[in-house]
């Protein structure tokens, strides 16, 4: 049969349509590829190259650089990172000073990029390949890329807030947290109380413009917020920014996570603290005297040998009386940076040895510890809002409970907790602000000596009316 019968004048349109459109399509693809936002990226960097090249090897060489995808495979973070296929120059001294995406990056030999990627500290979505998707400024993706001035909330994620010196922000804003008393309403890493949202992973919930105006207006950042404006500076505004974007709660692998004993001053002193070293050994003279003292024992001992006698103390010191703690690698570089420090007379205060510190003493740390600062003030003068309380629609001071309850009835009080607090007006909402029960979560050790704390908060001239 002839096709010429059968197909007729209107397939016919419809078939060259159709190749048109393909061929269309075909083109379109072709030439959207040859000019996409990276290959332009990566032709600027090859004029850069061919510009600065003093010979002409050099200049062929440059010339020669591929035009091609580059990234970075991170299984072990579940990460593909492709940032430096426009960041050309992170590598590369040389580029120090040049404006972005060529610029130098420092110190990254600290965290390699074959091991690091780059996504892990700045964010970003590290598959995209065009700017605007690859810094993350696309619906739906959680982890922008962080302003500078933030950046080091990332450090957070491997390492302890504390152990890192260059990261003075991040350091500021975990202690800005503990003693502002966050955790009397909020949870994390399972201490704290719920009275608000756990923070776990409120640095993948809330971006750090979010934060700022929460600390500085709770209100306003979230409508009917019982939370009060944290009078703090704008600086100090901004470190809590930081350690509150550091808290992601990042899925990683063992090496990764071993990070977070990454040997520092502030691990070692922990680890002192919790082994009981204090008993055997003393310093500025007071502690134990079973070991020697340990005031300025890096004038007497070298890193090396610390280290080999945390690890293994029979070996290095033979008949010792020193038990194996069996200290991983990190913990013993950890403790070998703390005792390598003790020459400060006044290590006993900065060490917070319970042994060592009044009843009083341990209770403000208590205090400090279970974040009662955060309705009744860090010395407990009260006056933080709590609309339609009796108490004068705020928290009320704490500068007078002895006066008014015995210890005994200080305990029961706090492990009991006063979770309905009268109104002053019945018309409106409940105060938002309560007393949490501390029953279970308090040793009696603690107990103690936070009511120690609490009856020593009333002023001298009281305390002789009384």
């Amino acid at each position: 049969m002839n096709m010429d019968t059968v197909v007729s004048p209107r397939w016919r349109l419809g078939f060259a349509l159709l190749a048109i459109l393909c061929a269309a399509l075909v083109f379109g693809g072709f030439y959207k590829d040859q000019f996409r936002e990276w290959k332009d990226w990566q032709h600027r960097f090859v004029e850069q190259e061919v510009a600065r090249a003093t010979t002409a090897e050099e200049r062929d060489t440059a010339r020669r650089i591929p035009i091609e995808i580059r990234q970075i495979h991170l299984p072990a973070l579940g990460r593909v990172d492709r940032c430096t296929t426009c960041h050309l120059g992170v590598e590369d001294p040389t580029y120090a000073g040049y404006p972005q995406p060529f610029a130098y990056h420092p110190n990254h030999d600290r965290h390699p990029f074959e091991k690091f990627g780059c996504t892990i500290c700045h964010g970003g979505q590290g598959r995209a390949t065009s700017a605007k998707a690859a810094h993350g400024h696309v619906r739906y993706w959680e982890e922008p890329l962080l302003p500078m001035k933030y950046v080091q909330a990332s450090c957070g994620k491997c390492h302890l807030p504390t152990d890192v010196p260059e990261a003075e922000a991040l350091t500021n804003g975990k202690l800005l947290f503990e003693n502002l008393g966050c955790r009397g309403c909020h949870r994390l890493g399972g201490e704290g109380n719920s009275i608000g949202p756990e923070l776990d992973r409120v640095g993948r919930r809330r971006t750090p413009e979010w934060l700022v105006q929460h600390f500085r207006d709770p209100a306003r950042a979230t409508p009917g917020s019982a939370m009060p404006p944290v009078r703090v500076s704008d600086e100090e505004v901004e470190q809590l920014t930081v350690y509150m974007m550091s808290l992601t709660a990042e899925p990683l692998t063992e090496y990764y996570l071993s990070m977070k004993s990454v040997p520092g001053p502030d691990l070692g002193r922990r680890l002192f603290e919790e082994k009981g070293c204090i008993g055997c050994h003393s310093v500025a003279g007071k502690g134990g005297g079973v070991g020697p003292p340990l005031d300025r024992v890096g004038e007497r001992r070298n890193a090396e040998w610390v280290y080999d006698h945390f690890r293994d103390p029979q070996k290095v010191s033979p008949g010792t009386v020193m038990p194996r703690f069996g200290f991983t690698d990190h913990e013993a570089r950890a403790l070998t940076q703390f005792v390598l420090t003790l020459r400060d007379t006044d290590i006993v205060g900065y060490l917070k040895i319970p042994a060592l510190m009044s009843p009083v003493a341990r209770g403000k740390e208590v205090y400090r510890k279970l974040g009662c600062a955060g309705c009744h003030g860090p010395e407990g003068k009260g006056g933080i809002p709590n609309p339609n309380a009796k108490t004068g629609e705020q928290v009320p001071s704490l500068l007078y409970v002895a006066e008014g309850y015995s210890p005994a009835e200080l305990k029961d009080f706090v492990l009991r907790g006063q979770p309905e607090i009268a109104s002053l007006d019945p018309t409106r909402p409940k105060p938002p602000l309560y007393m949490p029960s501390w029953r279970g979560k308090i040793t009696p050790g603690e107990l103690d000596d936070l009511v120690a704390f609490l009856r020593s908060l009333l002023p001298k001239e009281a305390a002789v009316e009384f």
